[in-house]
């Protein structure tokens, strides 16, 4: 390509272009890659979840046998009648029809069994097996012990010196087993760590997946499972999902996240392709406009409302842009912030507002500029140079100097509180800006430790009618004066707003177009010399 090509390219906004268009693509991409993401962490998490419910409910059911089977236990053993004596099998078989999770209870002696609630006294006694684990407080489990009635079938028991009890297989039957598939049983302390053997009592789908997984851990090989234990007894459950089935249940939720992300990704691009010539002219206009000295200040009266004496002015940037339109001051700093040059702008309020208004700051002692603050400026150290550096030049005392900061500024607390330290050292009196909209609260007030709030235009523009932000008004008055607060009221439009205030307190300050429009410098001093005549 030549190079006048390439340049004439450049010059007409071609390459900027161009990356705006492999910005809108990696948009759309990243909206769906994070769809992709987002549905997935989220699915993973809803499942682990479910799993976990539900293992505290198989956990619960165990607890409440392990509790049946020691309560029953403890009673045939206490028996006092002789073993396997019709008041013996009698008092079996109440236990037995007392049990919720029980199938029968036997008398055992001499490691053999007797008589049970079933079957009655045996005419022979039949030697007990050997018991597959020896479980706590000298009781012993059978695994899958074969029982007399009916024949072939096997049950667990778990039995003690004097007698057993045969543990119904129906126990979990009224549990749901889809989609979530589960374990139970009992682990052997007997076996090593590295060899825990668990026998399972009930087991649905298949058992090869959790003896080769632990406790509590989310995944093992291709399944998702939860695996927990009870305290002082090693009955353990575990619940579990293979993956494949966890995303086919979850196919329309999951494919829903990532359409989802691709439609934001999709709205990103049109975004990036329709506004970024403004947004980045906008910026390289706003820094030459500072570079050059094109940024104007204007100044809102603060007034006292009780004799509407212009006490104050609050400063406020204005630029006129490259195309003839008039930017708004939120919009100029939050292009100033996006692009990290805000502070820039803040000390060239700074050097202005002093220069233009320094004859009222010379000689009114009381009359108060107000400049803000964005967050940046807590931590620039140029800042507190440039203010010794201007006072000292123009004589200014450092109390005719305020600082706003918005409540956002303030968000980091302990930089916040550090620097309002430092400027109310030196003199200045802090205000927060906007108050009522963001972090506040006592204790943020508490910690901050300004001189005054300056309430929002919102609140006030309800004043007189029923809606709920008009009750938190007098609120934020209550709190001003609970902590001996200056207090500014934003967005004065009427006069019956003024005078709302004026009842609540002698000193309460105001600004707003019931006081006058922001104005140049020379039509401020003009409003200061007429009002003092």
């Amino acid at each position: 390509m030549p190079a006048e090509k390439y340049l004439a390219g450049k010059e007409n906004g071609e390459g900027p272009r161009i990356s705006r268009v492999w910005l809108a693509a990696a948009s759309i991409i990243l909206g769906i890659l994070a769809g992709y993401l987002i549905g997935r962490v989220s699915i993973l998490h809803a499942t682990n979840n479910r799993l976990g419910e539900y293992s505290d409910l198989l956990l619960q059911r165990e607890q409440d046998l392990v509790s049946e089977v020691s309560r029953t236990l403890d009673q045939a053993d206490a028996s006092s009648f002789t073993s396997c004596s019709d008041e013996d099998i009698a008092l079996l078989r109440r236990l037995t029809f007392a049990a919720r999770f029980l199938k029968d209870v036997a008398r055992v002696g001499q490691n053999n069994f007797l008589c049970s609630a079933t079957e009655g006294k045996l005419a022979a006694p039949i030697r007990l097996l050997a018991p597959d684990i020896q479980g706590p407080s000298g009781s012993t489990v059978y695994r899958s012990y074969p029982l007399n009635v009916p024949t072939g079938v096997h049950a667990t028991v778990v039995a003690s010196d004097r007698a057993h009890v045969v543990i119904s297989p129906d126990i979990f039957s009224e549990f749901p087993q889809q989609p979530i598939h589960y374990s139970v049983g009992v682990l052997d302390p007997s076996k090593s760590d590295q060899a825990h053997k668990v026998i399972f009592s009930q087991v649905t789908g298949e058992q090869h997946h959790h003896r080769a997984c632990k406790a509590g851990r989310a995944s093992c090989g291709d399944v998702l499972y939860r695996g927990k234990c009870m305290n002082g007894y090693p009955l353990c459950v575990m619940t579990y999902m293979p993956m494949h089935e966890v995303w086919s249940t979850n196919r329309a939720l999951f494919d829903g996240y990532v359409a989802t992300g691709g439609t934001a990704g999709f709205a990103c691009a049109v975004m990036v392709l329709l506004s970024g010539n403004r947004k980045r002219s906008h910026t390289h206009q706003l820094k030459r406009a500072i570079l050059m000295g094109k940024l104007s200040v204007a100044y809102q009266p603060i007034v006292e409302l009780s004799s509407h004496r212009i006490v104050g002015a609050e400063a406020l940037a204005r630029w006129t842009d490259e195309d003839g339109e008039s930017i708004r001051p939120e919009t100029i700093i939050a292009l100033a912030e996006a692009d990290g040059f805000v502070s820039e702008i803040t000390r060239f309020m700074l050097i202005r507002s002093l220069e233009e208004l320094g004859p009222i700051l010379e000689h009114k002692p009381d009359f108060r500029l107000s400049v803000n603050l964005a967050a940046s400026d807590l931590t620039d150290p140029r800042l507190l140079l440039l203010l010794d550096e201007r006072l000292q030049e123009r004589q200014i005392s450092p109390a005719n100097l305020a600082f706003e900061l918005a409540e956002r500024a303030t968000s980091d607390r302990e930089l916040a509180v550090a620097a309002i330290r430092r400027l109310r050292d030196r003199g200045h009196a802090v205000f927060i800006d906007d108050f009522g909209t963001g972090y506040s609260n006592l204790s943020y007030l508490t910690e901050l430790k300004v001189d005054g709030i300056k309430i929002n235009r919102s609140f006030i523009a309800t004043l007189g009618t029923e809606s709920v932000t008009a009750s938190i008004v007098p609120q934020i008055l209550a709190v001003a004066k609970a902590f001996d607060l200056s207090i500014v009221v934003q967005g004065i439009e009427r006069e019956e707003q003024a005078r709302y205030f004026v009842a609540d307190g002698p000193h309460i300050l105001g600004q707003g177009w019931f006081f006058g429009l922001p104005v140049p410098a020379r039509s401020l001093l003009y409003l200061c010399a007429e009002k003092s005549e």
